[in-house]
């Protein structure tokens, strides 16, 4: 007879791999089968045949058992010379019943998997997107008001799925239900082709490995997942195929064991995208401080622009480490400039505004800059410009008239105070904006503004005022059918300090109201050192009569005196009267 041995026949239908390799199989079987020759020389005379069979190392399938098919045949006899001439012996031929295979089953030893010897495991997923910036740990995305996670996309070349692993019972009095070992678990990982797969750190006991696009991810958690253990690695994606048209992130995440779990349902890990313009936004003027004093000009007086009052110079610096922005739409780098106060006298006039690096980007509108068409006293005569504002240099007081024809100021009496704002946003100002486009640039982008304070205003509608706060603000807009578009850190202030330039007299003068509370506080600690002193009896005379010594008598009762208790004795009499001197202290 020929006996077969044939290992994990099984499992080789389904198309995985066999556990096992015969060891005294010959060199032209493959590992799980061996064949073995059995001769029966008589009726119900038995014989053995043996087999032994070693598993392969680092196998995962641990839980279900090796299965065995043993198949016996009769070995054919080749035929003989001459076998015509003589009779011929039938050969023998096998029983139909039983049948000629006999299979059987190798168990593995399952520990960790309670007393039934059955393992229910209770794997659980969660996740978070997130990145991990140098020299940092993992931080996880942003959230919105829904609770969505919110990725920006600016320049991170990477984003992190973060996967959380537990096997916990899922009642913790009952802990026998659930939650044993769970043998060769996997994670499968689906991802788009916008975000393929692109490293991975997980534990020791983890593999994870990825097919040539990087869509498809398989991780191997462990054989077996302990109960009660907890496993959280990191999924490097990369953001180098999101566009514009990429909303969200996705990935289909698939737990998988051998283990009896029934809830392994896929979950999908989900973010918004945002995309971040890297565009900023910053200012500053030089110098912050300006000054005002002199006398009042009406504005046909004004021949040059140091006429007009001190300068100022301010820079307004747009930032875009990025890529260009031809693709995401058109920029816009708007200033509100403070250039009238509320009562439409000038504030800060605008003398020249350019782009530094780009002479082809003009701002709007280009009227509001120099309206007056002063120029410098170094330079040519003034050239005429448009009719300027009535502000007769007659009038000592310059003010505006409202609509009924009454001489409204710029501040009112009850309104004046020590300091001020004037910011358009408050009304205390009016701004003219100015819009200047941002072509298609890297790196910075610099605006700069050179104005003149006017100071006429100021000592007319200001002089009672010690400071003032002059608020100037530039913002970054975008137009574009992006939806999804936001822009970070694209508004600016930039702060100008004005004060009055103080005389002589100006400078060493004392307010009424500081010397008013000096008095007073003098007085009040005067009238507390007087009380103090009258408690302490420094203001009590003392009597003419509490100066001089005193004399005190005492009278002695009759029967008390001592002549009168010895008289029969015959011993000497004393005086009837008992002193003693005291000096007043007593």
């Amino acid at each position: 007879l020929v006996v077969q041995f044939e290992a994990d026949t099984e499992r080789r239908k389904l198309g995985l791999p066999h556990r096992v390799n015969f060891l005294g199989r010959s060199s032209l079987e493959p590992e799980y089968t061996q064949t073995e020759e059995v001769e029966l020389h008589r009726q119900r005379h038995t014989d053995c045949a043996t087999a032994i069979f070693q598993l392969h190392e680092n196998i995962r399938d641990k839980l279900r058992p090796i299965s065995l098919a043993i198949t016996h045949t009769i070995k054919p006899v080749p035929p003989r010379r001459h076998s015509a001439k003589r009779a011929q012996k039938l050969p023998p031929v096998l029983n139909i019943s039983p049948s000629n295979m006999l299979h059987s089953e190798v168990n593995f030893l399952r520990e960790g998997c309670g007393s039934d010897k059955i393992c229910q495991s209770n794997l659980k997923l969660s996740y978070q997107f997130g990145t991990i910036p140098l020299n940092s740990d993992f931080t996880p995305l942003p959230k919105d008001d829904d609770g969505v996670q919110v990725f920006s996309l600016s320049n991170q070349r990477l984003v992190v799925l973060e996967v959380t692993i537990t096997n916990m019972p899922s009642d913790s009095l009952n802990p026998e239900e659930d939650g044993d070992d769970a043998h060769a678990s996997q994670l499968f990982i689906t991802l788009p082709n916008t975000l393929p797969y692109a490293g991975s750190r997980v534990p020791p006991q983890m593999i994870c490995q990825a097919n040539q696009n990087g869509s498809k991810v398989e991780c191997d958690l462990g054989n077996p997942v302990k109960r009660n253990a907890k496993l959280k690695f990191t999924i490097n994606l990369s953001t180098s195929n999101i566009t514009t048209e990429t909303t969200e992130l996705t990935a289909d995440l698939q737990l998988a064991t051998i283990s009896e779990q029934l809830d392994l349902d896929p979950v999908t890990a989900f973010a918004k995208v945002v995309i971040e313009l890297p565009l900023s936004v910053s200012g500053l003027a030089r110098p912050h401080q300006l000054f005002f004093s002199g006398t009042v000009k009406g504005e046909s007086a004004m021949t040059s622009l140091e006429d007009i009052g001190s300068p100022v110079d301010l820079e307004i610096v747009v930032s875009n480490p990025g890529k260009a922005l031809q693709t995401l739409g058109s920029a816009f780098l708007n200033v509100m400039w403070p250039n009238e106060l509320a009562n439409g006298k000038w504030l800060l006039y605008p003398a020249s505004l350019k782009f530094e690096g780009q002479p082809e980007t003009r701002c709007s509108p280009a009227r509001a800059v120099n309206p007056l068409k002063l120029q410098s006293s170094s330079a040519a005569d003034q050239v005429v410009g448009r009719s300027r504002r009535s502000h007769p240099e007659e009038e000592d007081q310059v003010m505006t008239k409202g609509s009924d024809g009454r001489i409204i100021p710029a501040v009112a009496a009850s309104e004046r105070r020590k300091s001020l704002k004037l910011d358009c946003l408050l009304g205390s100002a009016r701004c003219v904006l100015f819009q200047c486009p941002l072509h298609s640039f890297t790196g910075q982008a610099v605006l700069k503004i050179h104005a003149r304070l006017w100071k006429s205003s100021f000592i007319e509608d200001f002089p009672t005022v010690s400071a003032l706060e002059l608020l100037i603000r530039a913002n970054i807009t975008v137009k574009s059918s992006i939806k999804h578009l936001v822009l970070r850190d694209s508004s600016v202030q930039i702060p100008v300090m004005i004060y009055p330039e103080l005389g002589p007299a100006d400078q060493y003068w004392i307010p009424w109201w500081i010397i008013l509370i000096a008095i007073l506080a003098g007085i009040l600690l005067l009238t507390l050192l007087v009380c103090i002193l009258w408690k302490c009896g420094f203001f009590r005379r003392a009597h003419y009569k509490d100066k001089l010594p005193q004399y005190h008598a005492v009278k002695i009762p009759r029967e008390l005196r001592p002549q009168f208790q010895t008289e029969k004795s015959g011993s000497v009499h004393k005086k009837e009267w008992a002193t003693h001197w005291s000096d007043g202290t007593l």
